[in-house]
């Protein structure tokens, strides 16, 4: 195998020739080790054939999967996703006390059209719509001369619609119920 001297393999070959019992062990040995590398061999060989015979998918199955799963979404989307309707025309009018005044329904599009009567005549305003605690949900700009601003639709809850001047100054806020 390679690990002895020069002279360790020397006697060692020396004796093998004379001595027939190890002569014997030797021949089981090298047996052995053609058996073990046949068996190895052979075994590497299964599983590659193995490996082979292994079922896979056909390349356009992923085609077909894909196009059935587009089929199911075009039957079963329509199902559950409603048509949002028409747009909401809301006029905003100003109230005094705690009510809401203004109403629309939930996750609607809204043409909201606030009352400017009485404001300066800058030619835009800002609007914002803002939540019960003030943190603004929408943000626009309303030119005068626009009867309205569209905003997508709003969750249910209690909203206030305010309007600014270009500058920031606050003109008008207006109470929204959306249910």
């Amino acid at each position: 195998m390679g690990t002895s001297s020069v002279e360790e393999t020397a006697l060692i070959e020396e004796h093998l020739l004379i001595c027939e019992g190890c002569q014997g062990r030797l021949r089981e040995t090298d047996d052995y080790l053609l058996a073990m590398r046949g068996a190895s061999q052979q075994q590497r060989r299964d599983e590659r054939t193995a490996k082979g015979r292994e079922w896979r998918f056909p390349a356009w199955f992923p085609a077909l999967a894909a196009v059935a799963c587009g089929l199911l979404l075009v039957v079963v989307t329509p199902r559950f996703v409603r048509a949002p309707g028409p747009v909401v025309a809301v006029s905003l009018t100003a109230l005094r006390g705690n009510g809401a005044g203004n109403s629309a329904p939930a996750g609607r599009e809204l043409m909201l059209q606030p009352d400017l009567t009485g404001l300066g005549e800058d030619a835009s305003y800002r609007l914002e719509i803002v939540d019960l605690t003030g943190h603004p949900v929408r943000q626009g700009t309303l030119a005068r001369a626009q009867s309205g601003i569209k905003v997508r639709g709003l969750n249910s809850g209690q909203y206030y619609v305010r309007v600014y001047r270009p500058a920031g100054d606050l003109l008008r806020e207006y109470g929204l119920e959306i249910h």
